[in-house]
């Protein structure tokens, strides 16, 4: 696999007296772009997680809807990638570390069965290593606690399917919430229609669980109690929905969400779960420089002592903008553009260990080859914006 990176990188330059060794210390500040020899490549990224060395590892997507998994380190440079066999596709969020390795959930073909994937990144191998045979079409896929997860399917009977998977990753429980007919046309139908996003996660302990699926017709996002049962929702419509929530701090919500074709953002929403809401009470602030037909995400961001909330979207003219809010008061703090010629469609936002944030994003060159494009911006370069 061919890479190609535009790397920014300054160096720190450690002199001493006499015959001391000189050091050069990475800033790890980078910008690189993943190319491929292979004609038709196209690449759509779907997650990125740090690893122990301060390198990322990458999932994505293929033209074809393969898998595809590449490990970068430090410096942004590439050190292996592998594409897995065409029976498995469609994968999604997010990835998850568990000991020493990273488990995903994708599909296995014919029947698009659930299928869960580890990574050993030291022995840099990918494998398929459990089917849940009566699931089919994964949506997302998250932690509950620290020893449990969540997976959200869309099965063809019955539409959504939040399910409980303990230590281990055997499978504890599975709720339904509707019945319905020809479940995979309509959800298929609507991904053709709307650029919208499946999550599922938890907060309090697991205590309170959220969904974002496919609800009768609508894109609904609902609230359950630890053992999937339904307590509320947030109510939209075909048109109107949510991209994107985080949970953060006291129970606090962010949303990136359409309404009437227009997008908005919400900071520090305290939800009501026991309760069924319409998206319109959200109130959130009108982003009118976001392309609302990509993606919009959130996520918290530790300098020092201090959090910051960044919600990032991409902009009209192909821009990735990073919106700093402070963490109590809810009061934006500072902006951030990042990007040139190639537009850029925002992915994921990760905090990384030594303090800085790490972007994954789409980067389409020349139009028409979508490539993965991974940035690092340095703590020191973040405390200049703030």
């Amino acid at each position: 696999m061919k890479r190609i990176s535009i790397i920014i990188s300054a160096f720190i330059l450690l002199a001493a007296c006499d015959d001391d060794v000189i050091e050069f210390t990475p800033t790890e500040k980078f910008n690189s772009i993943f190319d491929s020899p292979k004609e038709g490549s196209d690449y759509n990224p779907l997650d990125v997680i740090e690893t122990d060395d301060g390198g990322f590892l990458i999932l994505s997507a293929l033209a074809n809807e393969s898998i595809f998994v590449l490990k970068v380190n430090n410096r942004g440079d590439f050190q292996w990638s592998q594409e897995l066999e065409p029976q498995f596709v469609k994968a999604v969020p997010n990835l998850i570390r568990q000991g020493d390795n990273y488990y995903f959930i994708g599909s296995s073909q014919p029947d698009f069965t659930a299928t869960l994937f580890e990574i050993n990144e030291l022995e840099q191998t990918v494998e398929a290593l459990r089917s849940y045979t009566a699931y089919r079409k994964p949506l997302a896929f998250n932690i509950l606690t620290p020893d449990t997860y969540l997976l959200l399917t869309y099965n063809d009977t019955t539409g959504t399917i939040l399910s409980k998977i303990q230590d281990g990753f055997a499978m504890e429980w599975a709720r339904k919430y509707d019945d319905t007919k020809n479940a995979h046309q309509q959800l298929e139908a609507f991904q053709n229609a709307n650029n919208a996003e499946f999550f599922v996660g938890a907060y309090n302990a697991g205590s309170v669980i959220y969904f974002n699926s496919l609800r009768e017709g609508n894109l609904d996002m609902t609230f359950t109690n630890e053992q999937g049962i339904e307590t509320g929702k947030i109510s939209s419509s075909a048109s109107n929905y949510i991209n994107s929530a985080l949970s953060y701090g006291n129970s606090l919500f962010s949303f990136n969400y359409v309404f009437s074709n227009q997008a908005y953002f919400v900071n520090t929403y305290q939800p009501i779960v026991n309760d069924s809401v319409s998206l319109q009470t959200l109130e959130g602030e009108l982003m009118q420089d976001r392309l609302r037909i990509q993606s919009a995400i959130s996520a918290v961001i530790p300098i020092s002592t201090t959090n910051y909330l960044v919600n990032a979207y991409s902009t009209l003219d192909g821009r990735i903008k990073l919106n700093f809010y402070d963490f109590a008061s809810g009061e934006q703090v500072a902006i951030k553009y990042i990007g040139g010629i190639d537009p850029l469609e925002v992915v994921e936002i990760i905090p990384t260990r030594d303090e800085g944030m790490t972007i994954l994003s789409k980067i389409t060159i020349a139009g028409a080859k979508n490539r993965i494009n991974l940035s690092k911006i340095p703590k020191d370069e973040i405390l200049e914006m703030l």
